[in-house]
């Protein structure tokens, strides 16, 4: 994903996808795509770093050479906690409780120097988000900074992919990522917020879109009833497939029309990175017990 400069020094730290990334990288959090350097800013150390690279969804460019276009990629390749993952059904819950503190969100310029827009990146459309939506962990707070998409699926239930899939990208203030994973199946009722940023997606790819009038209710995103999410610890699942990301998958599904999953599968087209391997990991099935919503 493709950013522009954030000012304030701490949104910088807070864009990041994991715990002590550079600016490069922070400036990456809002589209999935981190690119690693130093946290020397240095002149020496600039040039030094590991320099990100082009990547995409096929031919060389794809998922299966990620690891060899860069050394700033290597854990593309080298992770053993890499995501997206298959999830087999459990119904054991671990008893960690997630409780969720998402508000509505304006897509226009907002206040404090934050950008709220809708951008087509090359590689997702992603939608960043007022400050203020967050959830808490083990009594750490991690703030929503952005949501955006991949067509079909990354994460497969049981081996099959669903048409679509959310991510809701947090950061805590250490640094340290987590991600809810909201999984779409195709059906008769509408997804106003789909529609709504379908309504302003921008015109072409790598452009900006935002001073609209459209706000977004968060809460749209999270399925209504069941709130048990299938937990791990995994990764970034864009270049640099940085590790130690806290991923919850929403074991219950929303629901999108044809049209509206079209919408977006033909301008992001493929957009998933291959099933990783568990390496030992264990994944555990979770309660969101809380959630408030506010405006």
């Amino acid at each position: 994903m493709k950013l522009k400069p954030i000012q304030n020094t701490l949104l910088l730290v807070a864009m990041t996808y994991f715990i002590g990334c550079s600016s490069e990288q922070s400036k990456e959090v809002t589209n999935h795509t981190v690119d690693s350097t130093s946290h020397d800013t240095s002149a020496s150390a600039t040039q030094s770093a590991p320099r990100p690279a082009h990547w995409g969804y096929e031919g060389h460019d794809g998922p299966d050479h990620w690891g060899e276009l860069s050394p700033a990629y290597a854990l593309c390749k080298e992770g053993k906690n890499q995501s997206p993952i298959n999830i087999e059904k459990i119904d054991v819950t671990s008893g960690a409780n997630w409780s969720l503190n998402y508000k509505n969100t304006s897509m226009r310029v907002a206040h404090n120097e934050h950008m709220n827009e809708i951008i087509d990146n090359g590689h997702t459309i992603q939608v960043t988000v007022d400050p203020g939506s967050s959830f808490t962990f083990e009594n750490k707070v991690y703030a929503l900074k952005q949501f955006h998409f991949h067509t079909p699926s990354e994460h497969t239930i049981d081996g099959k992919h669903l048409p679509m899939e959310i991510h809701l990208v947090h950061q805590a203030n250490d640094g340290s990522l987590a991600v809810i994973a909201v999984l779409i199946v195709e059906g008769k009722q509408r997804n106003e917020n789909l529609d709504k940023i379908i309504a302003n997606l921008p015109a072409a790819k790598g452009e900006i879109r935002h001073n609209t009038t459209d706000s977004i209710n968060v809460k749209i995103q999270i399925p209504p009833r069941d709130r048990h999410a299938y937990h791990y610890i995994g990764s970034l699942t864009t270049p640099p497939c940085t590790e130690n990301v806290q991923w919850l998958v929403l074991r219950q599904t929303i629901v999108a029309t044809a049209d509206q999953i079209k919408a977006f599968s033909s301008r992001i087209g493929q957009s998933n990175r291959p099933t990783q391997p568990l390496n030992g990991r264990e994944v555990k099935l979770d309660d969101l017990r809380s959630l408030k919503v506010g405006n």
